[in-house]
């Protein structure tokens, strides 16, 4: 007999333009793919996107979404919750929650991100007949925390330090109630479990899927640098400066190596990028990094505010180009430290570890080549199957 099951979330799952949406449609693939019962809700949130296209909702037995308001900024400095929870809290989200569930007895109800952790004081009513599983995208606490500790200014450092402690509490409070909780990586599985006392934490490792043609590695040019990521995120951006106006980041330059810094960004931004700093291109938006990544030898992660495993680690992975990142931007997962990338403890070391790889670039090929391997086999639909197969499995 087939499961119900009903996902609630927090904006149209199927856009695909950030590394959220992306994880997101991954876990809405793999439960479609094992066939259950599919009810959703989600905001109407993607103004410039179009709502489930018609391809989609066949895959759903009940669809329904609810009108997005953006809270004035007002809200996010007097209330007592965390401000990515603010924007979303909902009486009219909650009442059409509350609709769908009535007389409805689902097997597995699935609440996506702290952001919609508010529907919990609906959704309580079914867990006696529903299990309530949780998907987690980041320890959330972490991610303020972070942005707290590295930021330079000092008004965003206050900002996201009460943020954090708002985050901290609202979490642990919110998911002592779930039956299981999803982890995007190892760091994170093992985060919950010792902080938050979670008994069932289950990893969910996103889906990439592999290049469609075969890669020549002899087209891969090591002087050629590539960050990619959406560059319309603030802390995104922030990171971005810091690895450009690392002190001897003209170094790069000096020594014929050229950066390539692909995905969304604001086109004044994008402009004064490229006319500041030598050696470097900024593209904007792009359908596609693949031919960037197919090119470039070297993929940065610079991201020193942040928090969890970046979906960047493993598109590079699988473009089989060598990963080097900030200390701390790639958490605990299954790719290690020195076996699939190169780790330094500032960006500086960072940049004088590039120059010096350009010497001999083909010691890098057994990372290369053992990333690679973690990502066809560890990063696929069939994987992601499993692993929710597991975790649903309860006594």
């Amino acid at each position: 007999m087939s499961k119900k099951v009903l996902f609630v979330t927090y904006e149209n799952p199927f856009t695909k333009n950030s590394g959220d949406s992306i994880y997101t449609c991954n876990i809405l693939e793999g439960l479609i793919s094992l066939e259950f019962e599919l009810d959703i809700i989600y905001y109407d949130s993607n103004e410039k996107e179009k709502l489930i296209n018609s391809i989609d909702a066949e895959k759903f037995n009940k669809t329904e979404v609810v009108e997005f308001r953006q809270k004035h900024p007002i809200h996010f400095i007097f209330s007592h919750y965390p401000g990515m929870v603010v924007n979303r809290i909902s009486k009219q989200f909650n009442g059409q929650l509350s609709d769908m569930i009535k007389n409805q007895k689902y097997d597995f109800i699935f609440v996506n991100h702290q952001k919609m952790l508010f529907t919990l004081s609906v959704l309580l009513d079914a867990k006696p007949f529903s299990k309530l599983i949780y998907i987690s995208h980041n320890v959330e606490y972490l991610l303020s925390f972070n942005l707290a500790k590295y930021n330079k200014s000092i008004w965003k450092k206050a900002l996201y330090w009460q943020d954090s402690i708002k985050t901290k509490w609202y979490e642990r409070k919110h998911l002592a109630h779930f039956d299981a909780v999803t982890a995007i990586s190892e760091h994170d599985a093992q985060y919950f479990e010792e902080a938050y006392g979670i008994e069932k934490v289950g990893i969910f490792r996103p889906v990439v899927k592999p290049k469609s043609k075969v890669l020549d590695m002899s087209k891969k040019k090591f002087n050629k640098l590539i960050i990619g990521g959406s560059f319309d995120w603030p802390p995104k951006k922030e990171n971005l400066l810091m690895f450009l106006n690392a002190s001897n980041f003209k170094d790069l330059d000096a020594n014929g190596i050229q950066l390539v810094i692909a995905g969304k960004a604001d086109p004044k931004f994008v402009n004064w990028v490229n006319n500041k700093y030598q050696g470097v291109f900024m593209t904007g938006a792009v359908p596609s990094l693949e031919p960037y990544y197919e090119e470039c030898g070297i993929a940065i992660v610079p991201e020193r505010l942040g928090g969890g495993f970046k979906l960047k680690v493993v598109e590079a992975a699988i473009s089989k180009t060598a990963i080097f990142a900030i200390s701390g931007a790639i958490t605990k997962s299954n790719f290690l430290r020195d076996k699939h990338f190169v780790e330094k403890p500032d960006f500086e070391e960072l940049i004088s570890e590039i120059i010096k790889v350009q010497k001999s670039p083909e010691d890098f090929s057994d990372k290369i080549e053992s990333a690679y391997q973690i990502a066809i086999n560890e990063y696929t639909l069939g994987a992601l199957k499993e692993q929710i197969k597991k975790l649903l499995q309860f006594n």
